[in-house]
């Protein structure tokens, strides 16, 4: 295994983390402002949910992602 290429992907995995976060975010304004305009809010609750899920899906991948370095540092200790 390459630490130099694992560290790339960690960079990668924070990098797709924050872009998640900043939809999630802006998806919860928009619900908030539909909810205040008395709009129905389901397709955009479901897209939060899913939003959400892939967040969760990214921080799974850079853990093993951190586990892998891990592994990586220990060898070479």
């Amino acid at each position: 295994m390459d630490r130099e290429a694992e560290v790339e992907r960690l960079g990668q995995s924070d990098r797709h983390i924050a872009t998640a976060e900043q939809h999630i975010t802006k998806q919860r304004l928009l619900l908030d402002n539909l909810r205040a305009d008395g709009h129905d809010t389901k397709v955009a609750e479901e897209m939060l949910t899913g939003f959400e899920h892939n967040l969760k899906t990214l921080l799974e991948h850079r853990e093993l992602i951190l586990k892998t370095i891990e592994q990586i540092d220990n060898r070479l200790a």
